[in-house]
Parts: C-alpha cells; structure tokens; sequence
C-alpha cells in the first residue's frame, strides 16, 4: 500500500454541465482527492516541505473550478489532475472522485459521480 494524502468532502462551486441550465444556474460538487505521494520524509522530518500542503491543494481546485465553464465533470476531474501535477511535484498518483450534488435536468433524480485515476508519466 503506497503513502496518500486525503482530501474528503471538498465543495466547490462551479458552472458544470452539458445542459445549459446547468451552467447558468451553477451547482455545488463534492470531490474526493487521494493524492499518493511517499510520506516517509515528511513523517521524520515534521516539516510540510516535505509533502504537500492540503490546504494549497484545495485552494488550487476551487480556483479551478470557479475560473471557468465545463460541460463534463471528466474534464475538470482531469484538469485538476493536471494541475496538481504541474504545482506539486512529489504527488505520484491521483485518484479523484467529483460527485453533482444537484442536477438541474428534468426528470433525473440519480447522484451523478465519476472517478479517475492518474499517474505522473
């Protein structure tokens, strides 16, 4: 079992979705982030330079998030992907899960969610 950072429950805002309803209106989603990333310095050294600051990450994501349109959750799943691995070069592995915790469609009462994982290449 690789080391991982967790972040659970993160909401953010953002104007998301295939039905322009959707994206005028706006929605709140829900994101679950693992980030693998090797912990074992961070764990001796007591010093987050030598991990990944949470809090960093999920500023970044919101940003993300609210700075523009996005018609599929994949595409922010995978932009948020890109960008954690350009701004944090320790994480190894994302794992990410973004549910829409409203749809604003007719008659679809479901909780639509997607779940990716990505490796640094």
């Amino acid at each position: 079992m690789k080391d991982a950072i967790l972040i659970k429950n993160l909401q953010a805002f953002c104007k998301l979705g295939s039905y322009d309803i959707e994206r005028v209106l706006g929605q709140c989603i829900n994101i679950d982030l693992e980030m693998e990333i090797d912990l074992s310095r961070a764990a001796l050294s007591n010093d987050v330079g030598d991990s990944v600051n949470y809090v960093d990450v999920s500023i970044m994501i919101r940003s993300l998030a609210q700075s523009r349109e996005f018609l599929l959750i994949e595409n922010l799943a995978h932009e948020i992907c890109q960008n954690i691995f350009e701004k944090f070069k320790l994480v190894d592995g994302i794992k990410i899960e973004i549910t829409k915790t409203i749809v604003n469609a007719e008659q679809f009462t479901g909780t639509p969610a997607i779940r990716i994982y990505r490796s640094r290449k």
